[in-house]
C-alpha cells in the first residue's frame, strides 16, 4: 500500500469494489473491522447484492455451486459472498490448523478449480481474526492460492497500525461527523478501548451523541461518554496509585461518592482498586522470584496498550517504579488489609468511602 497515504485512505482503497478481486482473504487483528467497513460500503448500493456464508453452516460445494451459477435476475449484478471462519478464543497453531481441518481439508482442489476461471462479478472475500504465519496449514493454503492465481485471488494481512495513525483516523472520523477532538481526549479514548476498532468506532459513536451540539470533543467528554463512568474511575484511579499522589487519589474516590453511586458500582469500584493492588502483588513476585522480565508481565497484564506507543512507555516506566517501591512483604500486607476490606464491605454497615479511604491512605503511607 502507498507509503504516503494514511492509514484509513489506504483501507478505503483496499477493500474498493475496483481492487476486490475473485478470491479475497483478509486476516490479522482488524480483519472484523475490514469485514464491516465492506458491509457499510455496499449497504446502500443497489447493484450490489451481498450474502453472509458461515462455513460451520454451508459447505464449499454449496457456497461454490451458487458463486459460478447465476440467473436471469442476478445477470449482470455483482454479488459479493462474506465467508466467516469461526472466531477462536484462543489463537494458538493448534487451534488455527484445527480450523484447516474442519473447514478447508478435502475441499483443496475443488476451491483451486474454482479460481483458474471464476465467473464476472463473483467476489468471494473471506475473514480470519487474528495473525496466521507461514507454516501454518490455513495461511499456506490461502498463500498458495494468491500465488498460483494472482489475477483471481488474493491474500492481505490486516494489522493495526501504529500509535499515531490511529490517533488520526480518531481525528479524521470525528471530523467526518462534524466534531474536532482534543489531542489528550484521543489519547484517553485510545487507552480505554485499547486498538480494537470496532469498539473505537462504536465509542465515537456514542460520543458524537453525547457532544450534541458541541463540535469540539474534550478529555473530560471521554471520561463521562465512553464505556461509563466506572471505566473512567478505574484508569484515573490507575494513573493516582502510579503517580503516587494521595491527594489525587482521595479526590477522585470523594468524587465518587458524591455521584451517590448504587451498591454495585461501588463493588465495582472497590474491584478496580483491587485489581491494581492484587496486579502489583503478583508481578512482585514473577519480577523477584520468578526472574520474569518486567516488560513481559506488563503486557500481559495490559493488554490493550501495545508495545511501540508512546503509552506503552510511559505506563511501563510508572508500573515499574511503583514496583520497585514495595517489598513482596509490603504488598502481601496490603493485599490482607485488601481481603478485610471486601469482607466489611459485604459484611457490615461501616461506611464504604472511609473503608476505601483508609486503604488508600495505607498503600500511600506504605510505599
Amino acid at each position: 500500500m502507498p507509503g504516503q497515504a494514511s492509514w484509513a485512505q489506504n483501507l478505503k482503497t483496499l477493500v474498493s469494489l475496483d481492487s476486490l478481486k475473485p478470491g479475497n482473504f483478509f486476516f490479522g487483528e482488524q480483519a472484523l473491522f475490514v469485514r464491516n467497513y465492506l458491509k457499510e460500503l455496499v449497504q446502500d448500493n443497489q447493484g450490489v447484492l451481498l450474502k453472509n456464508f458461515f462455513l460451520h453452516e454451508t459447505d464449499w460445494a454449496e457456497i461454490l455451486d451458487e458463486a459460478a451459477s447465476q440467473d436471469l435476475f442476478s445477470f449482470g449484478q455483482i454479488r459479493i459472498f462474506l465467508l466467516h471462519f469461526p472466531e477462536l478464543d484462543e489463537l494458538d497453531s493448534q487451534s488455527i490448523d484445527k480450523i484447516f481441518r474442519q473447514y478447508l481439508s478435502g475441499h483443496e482442489e475443488e476451491i483451486s478449480r474454482y479460481f483458474q476461471s471464476p465467473p464476472d462479478n463473483i467476489f468471494l472475500v473471506m475473514f480470519f481474526s487474528g495473525k496466521l504465519k507461514k507454516g501454518q496449514k490455513l495461511y499456506d493454503f490461502f498463500a498458495e492460492l494468491a500465488s498460483k492465481h494472482r489475477r483471481n485471488f488474493r491474500l492481505e494481512e490486516i494489522k493495526t497500525p501504529r500509535e499515531g495513525e490511529i490517533l488520526a483516523w480518531i481525528t479524521e472520523s470525528l471530523l467526518e461527523k462534524g466534531k474536532t477532538v482534543e489531542r489528550t481526549a484521543a489519547e484517553r479514548l485510545l487507552e480505554i478501548t485499547g486498538p480494537d476498532f470496532l469498539s473505537l468506532r462504536n465509542e465515537m459513536e456514542k460520543l458524537s451523541l453525547f457532544a450534541g451540539d458541541k463540535k469540539n470533543i474534550s478529555e473530560e467528554d471521554v471520561a463521562t461518554a465512553c464505556a461509563g463512568q466506572r471505566v473512567f474511575d478505574r484508569f484515573a484511579l490507575e494513573e493516582a496509585l502510579e503517580s503516587g499522589s494521595l491527594e489525587e487519589a482521595l479526590n477522585i474516590l470523594r468524587s465518587f461518592f458524591q455521584s451517590q453511586p448504587e451498591a454495585s458500582e461501588v463493588m465495582a469500584f472497590f474491584a478496580n482498586l483491587s485489581r491494581y493492588l492484587i496486579a502489583l502483588d503478583q508481578a512482585k513476585t514473577e519480577v523477584e522470584k520468578l526472574k520474569t522480565p518486567i516488560r513481559e508481565v506488563f503486557k500481559r497484564q495490559h493488554p490493550q496498550i501495545q508495545e511501540g506507543w508512546s503509552l506503552f512507555d510511559r505506563k511501563l516506566e510508572a508500573f515499574s517504579r511503583r514496583l520497585s517501591s514495595f517489598s513482596q512483604k509490603q504488598l502481601d500486607e496490603l493485599i490482607h488489609e485488601l481481603a478485610l476490606v471486601d469482607q466489611k464491605l459485604k459484611s457490615s454497615d461501616l461506611d464504604p468511602q472511609i473503608l476505601m479511604e483508609t486503604l488508600l491512605v495505607r498503600y500511600f503511607e506504605t510505599k
